[in-house]
């Protein structure tokens, strides 16, 4: 059955069990990537079989936030990660020549481009940050 907005009935099932497992988790949609909270919102939401990947479910997400339908949750799981100016300067630059602005970051979780620019990022820097940790750092410099 079509809706209004050609969506059908199942979409709109599927949308509903993805924002009912997003407001259990507890955690804003920034802080959400690569934690235990997102497997246990992907899990309950039907995981692949649903979704087919995390980045489509992630990706979701952020469409529904957009919209305005997403519950705005304040919790985050922790604090900001410490960096120097020229650190900061540096994910700029390498978000920016990846996707076009900071902007245009929430395409970037679960994707293979995130997993080289934090590779690249420690190159440069010497410093190695979990998957979570490079994001969180991301979402830092772009507000």
């Amino acid at each position: 059955m079509q809706t209004l907005f050609g969506q059908d009935a199942s979409h709109e099932k599927r949308d509903a069990a993805l924002m009912a497992a997003y407001e259990v988790s507890g955690r804003t949609l920034d802080d959400l990537p690569y934690t235990q909270e997102f497997e246990q919102v992907f899990a309950a939401a039907g995981g692949e079989a649903v979704w087919g990947s995390r980045k489509e479910a992630f990706r979701r997400l952020h469409n529904l936030r957009k919209r305005g339908v997403l519950a705005k949750l304040g919790r985050s799981g922790s604090g900001s990660i410490k960096v120097s100016r020229e650190e900061e300067v540096l994910v700029v630059e390498l978000v920016v020549g990846a996707v076009g602005s900071l902007g245009q970051r929430d395409q970037l979780p679960f994707d293979a481009q995130l997993y080289a620019l934090n590779v690249e990022f420690g190159n440069r820097t010497g410093r190695q940050l979990s998957q979570y940790d490079f994001w969180r750092l991301i979402a830092k410099v772009a507000k």
